[in-house]
């Protein structure tokens, strides 16, 4: 048991105790106001206050965790076991105010204040803190956590960072299930200007069925669920053709009956459009037809083109009925955009409430790896190592984001199927 004391006791500071101590370090905690109480106790003991109380743990707060709506905050930046750290102080026990710290990154605070969004509306991850200050590839939560639960001396009871708490989840998104006459005679143009006259044949082949379509990946990718021996999480996109939705048509036989295959034994999910982050009614539609195709209600979702504003679009989903979402990532980089490995609830700053929504974070995409790191087959695997150890070192969930066209080790993904193979055999079971 760990005695936290407070003069305060705000939905702020109550989140955020919930998540370090029962999501993270996945240990019993209790919050109190009464000093007196405190002082008798011979629990496990912080003092979140600008008292001093010898022998007993101490964290300054900054203020975020006391006050109501949305400012600018000044934050200094500085370490902690080698570590950056938010809200560093003067204090000589712990030197920055870890409990703001935490709900700082969680919440994605900055993403409520003003920003410049890219092109598609979104928050990008060069704007963040973490980019800025270098610490987007540390899930620097997790790792706050693990440090202070040993400074407590109670590392070895905190199951919930331990490395045997590490999972595995892969995820698909389905933004087109197979190719149709556009897409291959785009293909087919391309190939012209290049004077590459066997990949033009080859289209030719995919167009009059002689050749095997490569986004159809899907008999591939049922012999990757039974290696792992779990679930697959698909995310199909189900809404109206578009300028970036180029999904299949939602009227395909073909196509549902294939959607209606993967929840057989996999959990569907919506990806919806991309027009619909700006229409409730929209995405209301996408669902609920998505919903009659597998004949039971959609509760997951990741956002297509990873639309996400804070926090429209995760009101919508929770009107909707989503539990869990997927979408907390960023497109251009990989990293941990709340900061943490594992999944949390959704915190509505703009109503000072903890909601019912499980955000799911995800580190890695194929996407980004090729088309804007730029990084070779090789590079890849090495950056999915490092994602699946850093992540097994603080117990935390590990959520690659592929799409099934990205496996048909064509074209451009052309030689990545490697890629997915090797990040499947550091997760498989024995």
């Amino acid at each position: 048991m760990i005695l936290v004391y407070s003069e305060k006791n705000t939905s702020r500071l109550k989140y955020t105790l919930d998540l370090i101590f029962g999501e993270v370090m996945a240990i019993r905690y209790l919050l109190t106001d009464d000093f007196d109480l405190f002082l008798q106790s011979t629990a496990i003991r912080i003092n979140y206050s600008e008292k001093r109380i010898e022998k007993v743990l101490h964290i300054s707060p900054s203020g975020l965790l006391h006050e109501k709506g949305i400012q600018e905050q000044s934050i200094n930046m500085g370490t902690w076991h080698n570590i950056p750290v938010l809200f560093a102080n003067n204090s000589p026990d712990l030197t920055f105010d870890f409990f703001s710290a935490v709900f700082y990154l969680v919440t994605r605070y900055e993403e409520y204040l003003n920003f410049e969004p890219d092109r598609h509306g979104r928050f990008e991850a060069t704007q963040s803190l973490a980019w800025k200050n270098n610490f987007l590839d540390l899930p620097v939560v997790d790792l706050w956590c693990k440090y202070l639960a040993d400074e407590l001396g109670i590392l070895k009871e905190c199951k919930g960072v331990h490395p045997s708490n590490y999972r595995f989840q892969l995820t698909i998104d389905i933004d087109q299930a197979r190719n149709g006459l556009f897409h291959i005679a785009g293909r087919m143009i391309k190939r012209l200007l290049k004077f590459d006259f066997p990949g033009v044949n080859q289209q030719i082949r995919i167009l009059l069925r002689l050749s095997k379509d490569p986004a159809d990946t899907f008999d591939y990718l049922e012999d990757i669920r039974q290696r792992l021996s779990e679930e697959i999480k698909f995310f199909i996109l189900f809404g109206k053709r578009g300028k970036y939705d180029i999904n299949n048509s939602t009227k395909d036989k073909k196509f549902q009956n294939l959607i209606i295959r993967l929840t057989s034994k996999n959990i569907v999910g919506i990806h919806p459009s991309y027009a619909s982050n700006a229409s409730f009614n929209l995405l209301e539609t996408e669902h609920k037809k998505l919903s009659d195709v597998v004949h039971k209600k959609i509760i997951i979702s990741r956002q297509h083109f990873l639309k996400l504003k804070m926090p429209e679009t995760y009101r919508n989903l929770i009107k909707i009925g989503i539990e869990e979402d997927y979408t907390m990532g960023y497109g251009t980089q990989n990293g941990f955009r709340a900061g943490i490995a594992r999944p949390f609830y959704f915190f509505d700053l703009q109503n000072e409430t903890a909601t019912k929504l499980r955000v799911f974070p995800f580190q890695a995409m194929d996407r980004t790896l090729l088309t804007y790191l730029k990084y070779t087959p090789a590079k890849a695997i090495l950056e999915f190592k490092y994602y699946s150890k850093t992540i097994e070192e603080v117990g935390g969930l590990f959520i690659p984001l592929w799409h099934n066209t990205s496996l048909g080790d064509e074209g451009e993904w052309k030689g990545w199927k490697v890629v997915f193979e090797e990040m499947i055999n550091l997760n498989k079971l024995p």
